[in-house]
């Protein structure tokens, strides 16, 4: 059975291309199904949980956290994998590059991390309706799948493709 993204190790080998279509294929339709699902019950649900002003906040950050997400996702799947994909170890991301697809994960990082403060650390109240405990159970799922996203791209991905003596 062919492994994971989820499963992937530091020291595993993996070719590069494979690891870019398996980011692509299934780690990123899995994170934007959870930012669906979790957008999904702020427009159908009433949010009695937190106070309106949290929630209003959570929305936003949400929001803002999910427009990041996208945008890098886009930037991956139209400039940087095919690129990887058709020129191999040959392919070279030029400083600048990985700067900002660190300062956007960067972003990203601190958007989950505010949401997570204002969701009480995902501690989830027994007065809590099933479906808002299902919501913040999704947001603990989506901010651990980023996280390991994060960490396989700067880990295992593009270390290959920086030029080591143009990086600072």
């Amino acid at each position: 059975m062919e492994s994971s993204i989820w499963n992937i190790q530091l020291g595993d080998q993996i070719p590069a291309s494979s690891l870019c279509k398996k980011i692509e294929v299934e780690c990123q339709p899995e994170l934007l199904a959870l930012c669906s699902r979790v957008e999904n019950y702020f427009t159908q649900h009433t949010v009695n949980e937190i106070d309106d002003q949290h929630v209003e906040l959570v929305f936003m950050l949400f929001g803002k956290m999910v427009d990041e997400l996208t945008h890098l996702f886009l930037k991956e799947k139209v400039l940087i994998y095919p690129g990887i994909q058709a020129k191999g170890l040959q392919f070279e991301l030029q400083p600048a590059v990985i700067q900002q697809i660190q300062h956007t994960q960067e972003k990203i990082t601190a958007l989950l991390n505010r949401l997570r403060q204002l969701l009480n650390n995902f501690q989830m109240k027994p007065t809590w309706s099933t479906e808002w405990k299902n919501c913040v159970q999704d947001f603990f799922h989506l901010e651990t799948k980023i996280h390991q996203w994060i960490y396989i791209e700067q880990n295992m991905l593009y270390p290959l493709f920086v030029n080591v003596t143009n990086v600072n």
